[in-house]
C-alpha cells in the first residue's frame, strides 16, 4: 500500500494538541518508550501514536503484527487486512482501548513508516484520556477502517507483489460493505 503522507519536510503539517494510541490495555497511568516494533533500528526507545483514531482503532486488535495483518492506505483510504477468517476472528475478539494524550514530546519523520499519521516520542506520556471498546471490529468500522477478511493463500498474494496486488484488494469484499457501514471505494 502506498506512503501518501511521505512529503518534503518543509511541507511539515501543524503538530495537533492531541494524538491516539490503541492498545488492549485498560487503565494505563503513563506510556513509557519502548523498544520492539520499531520502524528503524537506529530510531531506538519510542512511544508511537497518530493523530487519526481511525488508525489507532487498528492496535486494539490482540497480538497484531505484520504475520497476520497488514495496514495501510490506498489514497487516504485506511485499509487492514487480517489473515483469518471473520468467525475466527470474532472468537478472539474482546475490544480494547483507545488513549488520548498531548502531543507536546511528539514529532514525526515525514521519511519513515506512516509519515505524518506516525508520530513518536522518546519521553514517557500519561493519557488525557481512556476509551474502552468491546470490539475491535466493531471499532474499525465505525471509525472508516475498511476490514477485510482473507485466507493465507490470498494474503500471501497480496503482500508478495510490488503493488500489493491493489486488484486482489479491490475485488475483495470489506467488513464494512457486509454491514453497509462507512463503506469507501478504493482508488
Amino acid at each position: 500500500m502506498e506512503n501518501p503522507t511521505a512529503r518534503n519536510p518543509s511541507e511539515r503539517k501543524e503538530k495537533p494538541e492531541t494524538l491516539y494510541i490503541g492498545t488492549k490495555t485498560k487503565g494505563i497511568k503513563e506510556f513509557t518508550p519502548r523498544r520492539g516494533n520499531y520502524r528503524d533500528e537506529n530510531e531506538g526507545p519510542v512511544i508511537f501514536s497518530t493523530p487519526d483514531k481511525a488508525l489507532a482503532s487498528i492496535f486494539t486488535i490482540e497480538g497484531c503484527n505484520d504475520s497476520w495483518t497488514k495496514i495501510g492506505y490506498y489514497g487516504d483510504i485506511l485499509v487492514v487486512v487480517i489473515c483469518m477468517n471473520r468467525e475466527d476472528f470474532l472468537k478472539i475478539d474482546k475490544g480494547g482501548f483507545i488513549y488520548e494524550v498531548p502531543s507536546d514530546t511528539f514529532d514525526y519523520n515525514p521519511n519513515l513508516g506512516m509519515g505524518e499519521k506516525e508520530w513518536t516520542s522518546r519521553e514517557p506520556v500519561k493519557p488525557i484520556n481512556e476509551t474502552s471498546h468491546s470490539s475491535t471490529l466493531d471499532v474499525m468500522v465505525d471509525n472508516g477502517v475498511q476490514v477485510y477478511f482473507v485466507d493465507k493463500k490470498t494474503f500471501d498474494d497480496i503482500w508478495d507483489a510490488d503493488d500489493y496486488r491493489k486488484e486482489i484488494i479491490f475485488g475483495l469484499t470489506s467488513e464494512n460493505s457486509r454491514r453497509g457501514k462507512n463503506v469507501k471505494v478504493l482508488h
